[in-house]
């Protein structure tokens, strides 16, 4: 007897479905490939982010939006990765910024290492569905 005849049609099935409903992957380069929320953000949302190297460092400037009509606490930090995609730098400190209602806020950060070549930016919010960092 072949060993998968033993596993439940619901089991595969519902596996399938797991598979087909996850969201397709992030375009590369984009800022949904660049940005990792810890859960659903419900009112801030980074709508523009640009890197540039200066210095032999790359400088990365996002901007976050606030649609809502009350001032968001946003919690953010960057990751930071050489060519192979190796970790570089530990971990780096929350960092908050405030963003009022209605408005726009630019934070920028600067990579430890001449080393790197590509970032991640993490971000947390209070109100999120998830929980504080």
């Amino acid at each position: 007897m072949h060993p998968f005849k033993k596993i439940p049609l619901a089991i595969v099935l519902s596996l399938l479905t797991a598979c087909a409903s996850q969201k397709p992957a992030p375009r590369p380069g984009s800022i949904n490939a660049k940005v990792e929320q810890l859960s659903e953000m419900s009112y801030l949302q980074v709508t523009d982010l640009r890197a540039v190297k200066r210095n032999h460092l790359l400088t990365v400037q996002a901007e976050i939006s606030n649609p809502d009509s009350d001032n968001q606490q946003l919690y953010y930090r960057f990751k930071w990765f050489d060519a192979n995609g190796f970790a570089v730098g530990g971990e780096e400190a929350w960092k908050p910024v405030l963003v009022y209602a209605h408005q726009k806020q630019t934070v920028t950060a600067v990579a430890p290492s001449p080393q790197v070549t590509d970032f991640r930016m993490v971000v947390q919010s209070p109100d999120n569905t998830g929980s504080m960092p």
